[in-house]
């Protein structure tokens, strides 16, 4: 019986946890990863990981302080929610270096309401994650909440 509860909550905690991204640039070895997990409390976080898989040092360069962006959006393609909405950004030429083999991770939890405050409702949605450098990355995919 124990066996047989362990195995459910490990289905379960796969089935929460959905790799949405997984994105190579073959030009510069630029590999931006996305997921996501529906945590208990209604919050969504999403994860983003971008790694140099090339032989060379990469630079991620930005004209803000802003990096990624994640964006929500109701089809047929209407913004629910952003990131970046509200927030400012310094406008300093921000560089991100990794390093062969090296990567960085950045998360974001989503409280599940619009831009506006308003909660969304239950259904399908779909995502863009994107880096906002150059090189950039950006990649779709879709959620249920």
């Amino acid at each position: 019986m124990k066996a047989k509860i362990m195995m459910i909550t490990a289905l379960f905690l796969a089935a929460l946890t959905m790799t949405a991204c997984d994105l190579l640039d073959q030009n510069n070895g630029l590999k931006f990863l996305a997921d996501y997990q529906k945590n208990p409390d209604g919050t969504i976080t999403f994860t983003l990981t971008i790694r140099n898989e090339g032989s060379k040092t990469l630079d991620l360069v930005s004209a803000t302080s802003q990096i990624y962006d994640l964006e929500v959006y109701q089809e047929p393609g209407i913004l629910i929610w952003n990131w970046a909405y509200g927030q400012s950004f310094p406008q300093v030429i921000t560089t991100v270096t990794l390093q062969p083999g090296e990567q960085k991770t950045y998360q974001v939890t989503w409280n599940g309401r619009s831009n506006q405050g308003d909660p969304v409702p239950s259904g399908s949605y779909s995502v863009r994650a994107r880096l906002v450098t150059e090189p950039s990355a950006s990649y779709r995919f879709e959620i249920t909440i």
